[in-house]
């Protein structure tokens, strides 16, 4: 209840400023609203305010908003402000793009439980983002765009709902690291997962969660049966540049295997793949390791260097 401690934390806050504090964090969520996809955070008006005297305060390198709104127009001063997290608050987009301009050095955003009401386009070049995170964020119910134009991105972390986009467009040169986890308890959207892999190029570490692997509302002319073996495009990133593919959740089941074995057959370059079994019946365990040991001795590898492990 900071509210009821606002001179104190003001005090503590002030304190730190003067030592020289080059990492702040400001953490006033809610544990008992921390559900993974629960959405009763969205209006959850922000319980504390940023102490005015902050925005004069120029040192700051890292800075953790977690329900502590701010005024985006006063933060002219964060020069060398190379790391933001926001979270549990309303984040207008607007206020996404002004940040990213009016903090030069910013090179990782982070966004954990924000809303808005807007589409999620970043078009304009940023070429400073190195890292973007994007967890259980809810846009515009009406929002069809999620676009971010970061040639130097490294590093893309997506949880969560989709939001049902109809337009993905992660454009990065240099990407690194893609994970996505996505909530398994919602049907029909896993097409929004195809589409965001379909424009993946270059990277080397491949992380998604199970929901990835299942099958989505397929169109009447598709045969599931033969599509990852007889269908599938050699993507360029799957044959050339894919070295590590971490699976989560992993319970066996035939759309499972078949997409392992897309990867295993298809990723000449691949040294590591990490098969993490669903721990959501310690009774299926014994049987989701045979399924995935069945896998590793019967499907033939295109890197001879792939090292596959079961946890």
């Amino acid at each position: 209840m900071p509210g009821k401690a606002k001179r104190f934390v003001r005090k503590c806050v002030t304190f730190a400023t003067k030592q020289g504090v080059k990492e702040l964090e400001l953490n006033f969520c809610e544990p008992t609203l921390d559900c993974y996809s629960t959405t009763n955070y969205i209006n959850h008006e922000a319980l504390f305010e940023l102490p005015t005297h902050v925005y004069d305060y120029t040192c700051l390198e890292s800075l953790k908003l977690i329900s502590c709104s701010f005024v985006a127009a006063e933060l002219l001063n964060f020069h060398v402000l190379k790391e933001l997290s926001l979270g549990w608050m309303e984040v207008k987009l607007s206020t996404i793009q002004s940040l990213l301009s009016t903090c030069g050095a910013l090179e990782s955003l982070s966004l954990k439980r924000c809303w808005n009401s807007d589409d999620f386009d970043l078009g304009e070049e940023n070429p400073r983002l190195r890292k973007l995170v994007v967890d259980r964020c809810m846009f515009g119910s009406n929002g069809r765009y999620f676009i971010v134009n970061a040639p130097n991105l490294r590093y893309f972390y997506y949880s969560g709902l989709n939001n049902d986009f109809l337009i993905i467009d992660v454009r990065s040169l240099v990407m690194e690291e893609h994970v996505l986890d996505f909530c398994i308890e919602l049907e029909g959207y896993a097409l929004f997962l195809y589409k965001l892999v379909e424009n993946i190029s270059g990277i080397r570490v491949l992380t998604v969660c199970n929901y990835f692997l299942q099958d989505y509302e397929l169109p009447d002319n598709f045969n599931p049966e033969g599509f990852w073996i007889d269908h599938a495009r050699a993507y360029r990133c799957i044959v050339y540049t894919l070295r590590e593919v971490d699976i989560k959740g992993f319970k066996g089941t035939i759309n499972e295997i078949r997409v392992l074995t897309y990867f295993i057959t298809m990723g000449k370059v691949l040294r590591k793949m990490t098969i993490n079994k669903s721990k959501d019946d310690v009774r299926l365990e014994s049987y989701h390791r045979d399924m995935a040991e069945e896998l590793m001795s019967k499907v033939q590898r295109a890197s001879t260097e792939l090292d596959i492990s079961i946890c």
